[in-house]
């Protein structure tokens, strides 16, 4: 009896032989094609490209004088291993400046990219290049401002272990912006 009931109970999990369609789906819901509308410069666009503009000038003045001051001004009064950090975020911010500011100003005004493939995986390798060497600098100097206040007579280590830093900063930059040259747009 027992063997039975398993029987009639496995039959009456079989799936139903009859397909039930489901309901028609409702067109309403879904626009047409024919209605899409291409990006546009919009205001708030407007605003952002105002605002990158003020800000490139900005920046670009005050890096440039950090970077005539440090180099031939009143700069040269820092000690001498504290000059290549300085120059070296100068520089960073500079390749920000010169490299992102203006991309995404275009960008911005553009609404999509005209420019290829190539053209767009040197500018995002340089985009993200500049981010990186900027931020790592800046940890390489707060590093280096960190070593100076808790070990105030190791002046001497100082140049040594700011170049191996700074050699760092920038080749891990080039390292993780790399993959934006060789990655696939496809």
């Amino acid at each position: 009896m027992s063997g039975n009931w398993s029987v009639v109970q496995l039959s009456s999990l079989a799936p139903p032989t009859s397909y039930v369609a489901p309901p028609p789906l409702n067109t309403s819901q879904f626009p047409p094609l024919t209605d899409w509308e291409a990006p546009s410069f919009t205001r708030s666009a407007q605003f952002r490209v105002g605002a990158t503009f003020i800000l490139f000038l900005f920046a670009a003045g005050s890096n440039l004088a950090l970077l005539a001051s440090v180099w031939c001004g009143r700069g040269r009064r820092l000690p001498s291993h504290l000059r290549p950090l300085m120059l070296s975020l100068a520089s960073a911010d500079l390749m920000m400046t010169f490299v992102v500011m203006p991309l995404d100003a275009v960008w911005n005004v553009t609404v999509q990219w005209y420019g290829g493939d190539a053209l767009c995986k040197l500018l995002c390798f340089l985009k993200l290049f500049a981010m990186h060497a900027s931020a790592f600098i800046l940890v390489v100097i707060s590093l280096d401002r960190q070593h100076a206040i808790l070990h105030p007579l190791d002046a001497l280590s100082a140049h040594r272990r700011n170049r191996l830093m700074l050699l760092l900063a920038w080749s891990l930059s080039l390292l993780l912006a790399s993959p934006q040259v060789t990655r696939d747009l496809g």
